[in-house]
């Protein structure tokens, strides 16, 4: 299903919009033309009538959803540095990460929310988590 900027033109929902306030169709008929469900109809159309010289049909993402902040990446790593010395200390019974405690901690005391995969891609990209010949992963202490 095509996005509505990729599907219309900005003149062709503005016309759609008109005849629609101007009562020449009803919203079934508006709808089914732009092909958009109730909510999403008249989000726009709000939009529209708040400032229709400034309507726009244009994306309005600024970066990418796949990528998180840089100050966010540093403290996820930080954290993961606190956990590798937990581990590493060989009077602590502690021998894997705890990754939710990680999570836990990033999202209180720094108010970073990151699911378990992206704390665990971070471990293994930055070589806090190494795999044995056996394919094993390995935490570095034995």
């Amino acid at each position: 299903m095509k996005q509505l900027h990729k599907k219309f033109k900005k003149e062709e929902v503005v016309e759609v919009f008109e005849r629609y306030l101007s009562c020449e169709i009803g919203i079934k008929q508006s709808k089914a033309l732009l092909g958009l469900g109730k909510s999403r109809f008249f989000a726009l159309l709000k939009v529209y009538r708040e400032s229709p010289d400034d309507f726009s049909l244009e994306y309005q993402r600024k970066c990418s959803p796949r990528q998180i902040n840089k100050k966010w990446e540093e403290k996820i790593v930080s954290e993961l540095q606190k956990e590798t010395a937990i581990i590493q200390d060989k009077d602590n019974p502690v021998r894997r990460y705890n990754y939710s405690y990680v999570r836990e901690i990033l999202e209180t005391k720094h108010k970073v929310y990151v699911s378990l995969p992206t704390i665990i891609s971070r471990a293994k990209k930055r070589g806090f988590i190494t795999r044995r010949d056996t394919g094993r992963v390995m935490t570095g202490r034995f």
